[in-house]
C-alpha cells in the first residue's frame, strides 16, 4: 500500500536528481535514442512483444521489465501507458532504488515509433468514447480520431496481461495501471470497466477534455467491485512552466474537479486518494508521477 506522507519528499528530490533534463513541460518530440532495455540493467531483465489494434492500424510495442533477483512469490504488476517516454525515462539509478525495495514488474505499453509520443494513437486510444460509443474525431484536435478507449482496453486485457502472466507470477491483489492526461483518462474509464487492475494512478487526468466527459462519467457511475480497488489521483498547482504560454485547455478547476473525483469514487468505496504537487506544471506531472509510482511500493 502506498505510504505517501513518508515518501513524498524522498520523491520531490529524487525527481529534481533524476529528470533534470525532463523539467519541461512541453513534450519533446524529438526522435528517441537507446533505452535502458538496449542498454541493459543489472537489476532488470527486459522482454520486448508486440501487438496489433483491433483495426490493424497501430502497433504496440510492450516492455516488460522482470527483477533479476527470482522469488517463488507472487509480484506486484504496475502497467504503464505512454511507454516510450516511459522507457526514455527510466534510468539505472531507478531500477537499483526499486530492486532494493520492492522490486514490481513493469509493463510498460508504448507504440512501435521513435518518437516519444504518437499523439494520433493515443488520441483514439486512451479516450472514451461518448454516448454513441463511435469512433470520432478529437473535440480539441479535429485532425485526430478519439474514442477508442474500450478496444484498446481489449488489447491490454485480452492480449498483453494474458501474456505478461506467462512470463511472470502476478499477484493479483496488487496490479497497477498508470498513465498521465490522456493517459489519465484511460485509466480512470477503465476503473469504471474492468476488474482486473487493483491499484489505479491517473496523472494530471484531462478531465475538461470533450466538455468534461470523463469527469461527468465517472461522477454518475457505479463502480463495479469498488471494494477492491484503489485510486491515486496526482495533479500539479502550477499553470504552466517558466516562459510558456498557457494551454488553451487548461483546467483552472483542475485541483477541484480531481477532488470531486476523490470524494465521489471514495463515497463508493473506492479507496482514493489526491495528491497535489506543488509547483508542478500538467506536462512536468508525467515525470513526478512516474517517479512516485515507481518508487513506492503498492
Amino acid at each position: 500500500m502506498l505510504n505517501l506522507t513518508k515518501v513524498f519528499g524522498l520523491c520531490l528530490l529524487a525527481v529534481s536528481l533524476l529528470f533534470t533534463n525532463f523539467a519541461s513541460a512541453k513534450p519533446n518530440i524529438q526522435p528517441l535514442g537507446p533505452n535502458i532495455a538496449d542498454t541493459k540493467s543489472q537489476y532488470y531483465d527486459f522482454k520486448i512483444k508486440k501487438f496489433s489494434s483491433k483495426d490493424q492500424q497501430r502497433t504496440y510495442k510492450v516492455w516488460l521489465a522482470t527483477p533479476k533477483a527470482k522469488t517463488l512469490a507472487p509480484q506486484s504488476v504496475l502497467f504503464a501507458l505512454d511507454g516510450n517516454a516511459f522507457m526514455d525515462r527510466l534510468k539505472e539509478p531507478m531500477l537499483a532504488k526499486m530492486a532494493q525495495r520492492h522490486a514490481p514488474v513493469l509493463v510498460v505499453i508504448g507504440y512501435d515509433s521513435h518518437l516519444p509520443f504518437v499523439s494520433e494513437a493515443r488520441s483514439r486510444d486512451y479516450t472514451p468514447a461518448d454516448a454513441s460509443g463511435k469512433i470520432q474525431p478529437d473535440p480539441r484536435s479535429p485532425d485526430r480520431l478519439s474514442g477508442g478507449s474500450a478496444d484498446f482496453r481489449k488489447v491490454v486485457l485480452e492480449q498483453i496481461a494474458p501474456w505478461v502472466e506467462t512470463q511472470a507470477q502476478v499477484d493479483a491483489q496488487h496490479v497497477g495501471l498508470w498513465g498521465h492526461s490522456y493517459g489519465g483518462l484511460f485509466v480512470l474509464d477503465t476503473l469504471l470497466n474492468s476488474s482486473y487492475f487493483s491499484h489505479y494512478f491517473a496523472a494530471s487526468p484531462s478531465l475538461t477534455w470533450a466538455d468534461n466527459r470523463m469527469l461527468n462519467k465517472v461522477l454518475n457511475s457505479q463502480v463495479p467491485y469498488a471494494k477492491n480497488k484503489r485510486l491515486l489521483l496526482m495533479e500539479g498547482d502550477v499553470v504552466a512552466g517558466e516562459g510558456e504560454k498557457i494551454s488553451t485547455h487548461f483546467d483552472q478547476q483542475s485541483i477541484l474537479n480531481n477532488r470531486k473525483i476523490a470524494h465521489y469514487l471514495d463515497e463508493q468505496n473506492v479507496k482514493s486518494k489526491l495528491m497535489v504537487y506543488p509547483n508542478q506544471s500538467h506536462g512536468a506531472m508525467f515525470n513526478m508521477a512516474m517517479t512516485e509510482i515507481l518508487f513506492t511500493a503498492f
